[in-house]
Order: structure tokens, then sequence, then C-alpha cells
């Protein structure tokens, strides 16, 4: 069935006038936060629902020993601050956000947290994760993704659900909202992606560089929607890359051992990609898993194998330092992708919608055995997790 047939509009029409859930995301955590209104005013209240008045101006806040300063009611231990109706974002230090914002002490520093609701969040993040110049598609696809994704990480007992960065998914307010990823959320309003009738954890990644990772190889379980599969991110401009280690940067990374004279495969997954290897050095040896070979080096990837740079010539060596070239590299790292490789592709996604697919046959090639449909408010955030 085509997304735009009458027949399913007409089934989705209903999900469209529900209010969406909401998520709340950490966007801010230092020592003073700057937050203005965009229009009007902030409505300022105590976490007990006391209002502490409006505000005009931007306020400057502080930690002042165990409460927030810098409000004209005196300090307190946590406040909300809203847009003044019918405004609906404010200013927090150089970005503007919609909904509105808890401001909370946590070990000294103050944390600004974000509540909004989920469709409100979503054209930001599909901005922020994919070049919002991408084929309708492709941006659809990141809507669904990303839909599914908040959703599995409400955490009531959490004072919030999501981080505003590449550790959760990223999320940077209007700044990075356009015309076309407002189209792909709401295009797909209330679309999730289920297995067993239950969300799925919809992870994704930039590029795989061939073929996406099953989920318990790279991470301790197996879920039986996130198997490998061929994917189609030739575009990619991460698609296959190298990197050039030189003999300083590999004893920065490797100290313990002196450095670095080789490193070899210990173990793989079955798709090629590292999972334990063994770093030998001038002072010795060292078994590690790939994950942290990636962060020591500074990999895109851990589908990667290395080899003996070729020595520079002696003449250019010789005056290597005098002209003030780079260090000739020690190792090659050669990979492949870029990302943990896991579910969704989004470059894997672009090629596929350039090809001419549709979101959901590209979001069920991604994610095996799911299906595509609308959330029930009623089942969050108090759903059983997906399996």
């Amino acid at each position: 069935m085509a997304w735009n047939s009458p027949l399913l509009m007409a089934l989705l029409l209903p999900f469209a006038l529900v209010r969406e859930p909401e998520v709340r995301v950490l966007v801010e955590e230092a020592a003073a936060l700057r937050v203005s209104p965009a229009e009007g005013r902030l409505v300022l209240q105590a976490s007990n629902g006391r209002s502490l008045g409006a505000v005009a101006g931007g306020l400057t806040l502080r930690v002042e020993g165990n409460e927030i300063a810098g409000l004209p009611a005196g300090p307190i231990s946590e406040l909300w601050i809203s847009p003044e109706p019918p405004n609906d974002s404010l200013w927090l230090q150089q970005r503007r956000y919609r909904g509105r914002l808890l401001v909370r002490l946590e070990k000294g520093r103050l944390q600004a947290i974000n509540r909004l609701g989920i469709e409100s969040y979503l054209p930001s993040v599909v901005g922020a994760e994919m070049p919002p110049q991408w084929p309708l598609e492709a941006l659809r696809v990141q809507s669904v993704a990303a839909r599914s994704y908040a959703l599995r990480q409400l955490r009531p007992e959490a004072p919030y659900d999501l981080k505003a960065t590449v550790s959760s998914q990223v999320y940077r307010g209007l700044e990075t909202e356009t015309d076309s990823t407002r189209q792909a959320v709401n295009s797909t309003r209330s679309l999730v992606l289920t297995y067993a009738n239950r969300v799925i954890d919809a992870v994704f990644h930039s590029s795989s560089g061939g073929y996406t990772e099953n989920s318990g190889e790279v991470w301790p379980r197996q879920l039986p929607y996130l198997k490998s599969v061929a994917d189609y991110d030739q575009g990619s401009p991460v698609f296959r890359w190298t990197k050039p280690l030189d003999e300083l940067s590999l004893l920065n990374s490797f100290r313990e051992i002196g450095g670095v004279n080789s490193i070899q495969p210990l173990q793989t997954t079955s798709t090629g990609r590292l999972t334990k290897v063994l770093v030998r050095g001038p002072e010795g040896e060292l078994r590690l898993g790939a994950g942290e070979l990636r962060a020591r080096l500074g990999l895109r990837s851990t589908f990667v194998k290395f080899e003996q740079a070729p020595p520079a010539p002696a003449p250019l060596e010789a005056l290597g330092d005098w002209l003030g070239l780079p260090p000739a590299p020690r190792l090659l790292a050669i990979g492949r992708g870029y990302g943990h490789g896991v579910g969704m592709s989004q470059w894997g996604a672009y090629g596929m919608a350039q090809q001419g697919q549709e979101f959901s046959h590209i979001l069920r090639h991604y994610y095996s055995g799911t299906r595509l449909e609308p959330y029930s408010v009623a089942d969050w955030p108090n759903s059983p997790p997906a399996p």
C-alpha cells in the first residue's frame, strides 16, 4: 500500500489527532545557564507547581550552595521555565528550543532538561542526524527510527530520558529543523517499529561499509530484528577510508607498552569487524576489545585492518621536520564504514531512497521482521521493554 493512499491516510487520521507522548532531553549541563524568551515572557514555576511569576527579560541561573540562584523570587531547588502562551519556544544559551525546561542541580552543576511532545522533538533530530536535503523517503526512515528509539528510552524513574548527543541521538532544537524534516515527521506521525507487539530498539549508524552487523556479535545480546543484511551505502564518503598512524600518536595511545609495532586480529564478526585484537609494542603486548581500540586510535569503525606503512624516501624523511611535513606513518588503518554497524545505515537508507524505494520497505530491510504501526499514548511510558 502506498504511503499517500487514501485508505492508509484514513486509518492514521485518528492517531494524528491524539496527544503525543512527551520526552525529556538533557540539553545542557553547566555551572551557569542563560535562558531568554523568544517572544513575550518566561513563566516560572517551582517543582511543586507554585507560581513564581513571569519575567520579560532573560535569566542567568547559577549554583549557590544547594540551590539555583539568579531568580527574582530568590534561590530554589528546582525550577520549571515555560514560554508564555501562545509562544512555543525559548532560548537556552545559544540555541532555541520548543517546549519547557526543568532546571535542576546535579553534583554541583545545573542540568537543563527540555520536556516536549515527541512529534515536536523529532524534526530537530532528523535534521541533526541526516542532511535535510536528502530524499524525503530517507528522512521518513530516519523519522520512524528516531521516534521508535526515543520511545524505547522513556525512563519515568530517571530525571531524563535522552541526551542531546550521539550517546542517544543528536538534538539541537530549532537550529536543525527545516521544512523537509517537519514534512518527514508529520507524514509519518505516530508510526513506530514493533516486534512481537513491542517497540524495538531502533538503533542506527552512518555507514556499514557493505554489510550491517548482527547485534549479538557487537553487543552482549542478539535481538531478532537486528540481523546482518546487505547495505546500500556505496555512495558514502566513508564507505572505504584510510587513516595513517604515526609513531608519536601510537605512543600516546599505548604508553603502557611503549607504542605499537603491530595490531593483529584475535576475533572478528561474521562480516569481518574486529572484536578482539592483540597489540604488540616495544615494551610488551596488550589484548583488548575492538571498541577500546577504536576509541584509543580515533577510528571511524571496527571494520578495519592494519598494515605496515611503506617507508618514506630517505631525502624526504630527512627534510620532513624542516619543511613542516607531518610525521611519516608507522601503520595504516584501512577501514570501511562509520559507526557500530548495527541496525539502519543512514547512507544505506539514502542509497535505497535514490533507487525509488519507499520508507516502509527500507525500514523492513534494516529491521528484520518488524511491523510499522501507530503508537498508542496509553502504552507510554509504561510499555514493557522490547524482547
